[in-house]
């Protein structure tokens, strides 16, 4: 479930800026190696925001389009892109209308676009794929652990908050 963020976005050189891969195509071009872990079943795009324009009822769309893929029994596992800025509310959210999972729901981001030779995207992906196949059934926040590019965390939806506002290893679990 793609709703936008960093890990959905690419430089406009025209512009300086970025602006949203909404093209499912070019999405997957930018991420190939997911698909060297994964094989992808559905995509759904049921918005484009940033996250700290996210309200509620943007967390009750992805509750959604989320409940409707678990409930396929061809899907193993979800994967949600969100923003970073409110993406431990989105996961805390989803942690509650959620509910009684035998499949795990993972949401990830990255803290610099995909086109950046420093962007943590694909490694942030790679590794929400490899949980998404998990045993893990619950809502979680996969990235990078570390400021380099060598693992990444699984944290508890619940139990995570934003810490640094550029570290690659920006989210921490609190009181666990």
């Amino acid at each position: 479930v793609i709703t936008g963020g960093t890990i959905s976005s690419k430089l406009d050189p025209r512009n300086g800026g970025v602006k949203w891969l909404t093209n499912v195509n070019e999405f997957i071009r930018y991420y190939p190696e997911l698909l060297d872990i994964v094989n992808v079943k559905k995509i759904e795009v049921p918005f484009m925001v940033a996250s700290e324009s996210m309200t509620s009822e943007h967390w009750i769309k992805i509750a959604e389009s989320v409940k409707k893929m678990l409930d396929e029994p061809e899907i193993d596992g979800v994967i949600v892109t969100n923003g970073t800025d409110f993406l431990h509310y989105t996961s805390a959210a989803l942690s509650f209308f959620l509910r009684d999972l035998n499949k795990p729901v993972v949401l990830t981001y990255s803290q610099r676009s995909i086109d950046r030779a420093s962007s943590d995207a694909n490694l942030n992906l790679q590794c929400a794929a490899q949980m998404a196949l998990s045993d893990c059934a619950e809502v979680m926040i996969v990235g990078h652990a570390s400021i380099n590019d060598d693992f990444c965390y699984a944290m508890s939806g619940t139990k995570t908050r934003k810490m640094h506002s550029s570290r690659r290893d920006a989210f921490k679990v609190i009181n666990d």
